[in-house]
């Protein structure tokens, strides 16, 4: 009779708490699709927002009301926050439909353009740095059963100070930032903390992946905020839905004051937002556009504002390797009676810019070599602006191998770990062994030492190609690679293992 009192109660559990099945811990998340099981034993109390009253002697223990952490929840987005007292570390699962969820949706329907913006901006110069991130180790993995991750190594401080540590996994799927967090208190990180986290992500599953959906409001601007601007205003018009609200919050990057502009749009959907910029700085400019019943569409806008200066956007840029005969240098500037002058190679070219603003030089590529390309625009009374540009023209694929490998950088291993974000982007070229090729869901994935020692491999790094690679193991070899951040995982002793990672450069092996 007792055995059947404790399935009957396991029984209502199951059906009173989301999430929660019998004979394991076991949690969905119904607005992402998606669920995860912890390991048993190891989460001594495990919060969700359905289940803070019944911890309420546990919360206000750790300083905190039932009230107050359900709007904490509530603002971070957090679904689960698991607790191992033993080890000084707290489990925490988000999601958040924030502005990378509403421009980006699904991480894994977008190119490779996509995900490397977004990887960047987990970088020194990135968004997240402003809330208090410093991420040392960035880098995707495409997982079989669940898509692309960033894996994600960092420390978190407000003010200054030093809150905590931890390993992230976070990807944008199913319209939400979606960021499984193993946070760590007043110590080191270590090998086990990442383990820790692996042990739970792995069971990470989706049960519905969503199609990307249509943008419910359109946005045609005839006249657009300016990048760069020597006036105080400027006027935003353009096309969207009829009786359409629209909010300009113009923040001033280095003083965080802020002013709103808004209009509506007229029954032909027609609009004009006049924007009054406060003083010469550096903006961020964001667009919102509200219609009842649809959701809203934000963009978002860069404004440099400098009296004296001469406003100048480059819409056409040399590529970095030219591969065609014609090469076209063009731009936009907002003032008139404006000359241009472009030098390629010691030759040089001078133009007046028509009263539209838009210039084109057009600059015979035909031959194969090395282009230095100088653009300067001057008008009387504002500061010139001068372009800059080296680029390459290949005839043949061993010309185009030959420059790779001659402007390949070769920084030494301690300090291309120690500083991984220096040389994002950037190709270098080692020599060592591949130790190690395995297709890891869809690309391979090599293992790469640059010494060989009685003892074993040193100094090792992690080569991803998109193609089967021709490299025999423990073969010496020189790769080319361009740097992609850190990949961090475990080794063989389950210690935690931070290498850098590089997209070999095809046909750029020796």
């Amino acid at each position: 009779m007792r055995a059947k009192v404790i399935l009957l109660a396991a029984l209502v559990l199951s059906l009173l708490l989301p999430g929660f099945s019998a004979g394991a811990e076991g949690y969905t998340f119904e607005s992402i699709h998606a669920g995860v099981t912890l390991p048993e034993g190891v989460y001594e109390t495990v919060l969700t927002p359905g289940n803070l009253k019944d911890n309420e002697a546990f919360i206000v223990s750790r300083g905190f009301t039932v009230e107050g952490l359900a709007a904490d929840f509530e603002a971070r987005g957090v679904l689960l926050q698991a607790y191992d007292q033993e080890e000084d570390r707290v489990l925490v699962v988000t999601a958040l439909q924030d502005v990378d969820a509403q421009r980006i949706f699904d991480v894994n329907a977008h190119g490779t353009d996509v995900r490397a913006a977004y990887r960047i901006s987990h970088g020194p110069r990135g968004s997240w740095v402003v809330l208090g991130y410093r991420y040392d180790a960035v880098s995707w993995k495409n997982f079989a059963k669940i898509g692309r991750f960033l894996q994600l190594r960092y420390e978190y401080r407000e003010g200054g100070d030093l809150v905590r540590r931890g390993y992230q996994r976070r990807t944008v799927r199913n319209g939400y930032s979606i960021t499984v967090d193993m946070q760590v208190f007043g110590r080191q990180l270590k090998g086990g903390d990442n383990t820790a986290l692996n042990k739970v992500f792995n069971t990470f599953t989706f049960s519905k992946i969503l199609p990307l959906p249509p943008l419910p409001i359109t946005l045609d601007e005839t006249a657009t905020a300016p990048v760069e601007t020597s006036k105080p205003s400027f006027t935003m018009k353009g096309k969207t839905k009829a009786g359409a609200s629209m909010t300009a919050v113009v923040m001033s990057f280095s003083t965080g004051a802020s002013k709103v502009f808004e209009t509506v749009a007229n029954k032909a959907g027609n609009y004009t937002l006049p924007i009054d910029l406060p003083g010469e700085d550096v903006y961020l400019m964001t667009l919102t556009v509200h219609s009842e019943g649809l959701e809203d569409l934000s963009k978002a806008y860069n404004i440099r504002y400098q009296a004296g200066l001469l406003p100048v956007q480059i819409t056409g840029a040399p590529p970095a390797e030219l591969l065609s005969d014609e090469l076209v240098l063009s731009g936009v500037t907002t003032e008139s009676g404006v000359s241009a002058r472009l030098t390629v190679n010691g030759v040089e070219t001078v133009k007046n810019v028509p009263r539209s603003g838009a210039f084109s030089f057009p600059i015979d590529t035909s031959r194969e070599g090395v282009y230095d390309i100088r653009l300067t625009l001057s008008k009387k009374g504002l500061q010139d602006r001068t372009f800059q540009y080296q680029t390459n023209r290949f005839l043949n694929e061993q010309s185009r191998q030959d420059a790779v490998r001659q402007s390949a950088a070769s920084p030494g291993y301690a300090e291309l770990l120690s500083n991984p974000d220096a040389y994002d982007g950037q190709t270098l070229t080692y020599e060592g062994y591949i130790t190690k090729v395995e297709n890891a869901d869809g690309e391979w994935l090599l293992r790469f030492a640059l010494r060989k020692t009685d003892q074993g491999f040193e100094d090792l790094m992690v080569l991803n190609a998109e193609t089967e690679p021709a490299f025999a193991i423990d073969t010496p070899v020189r790769v080319y690679g361009r740097m992609v951040g850190l990949s961090v995982g475990t080794d063989a002793a389950g210690r935690e293992e931070r290498l850098p990672k590089l997209q070999l450069l095809p046909a750029a092996g020796e």
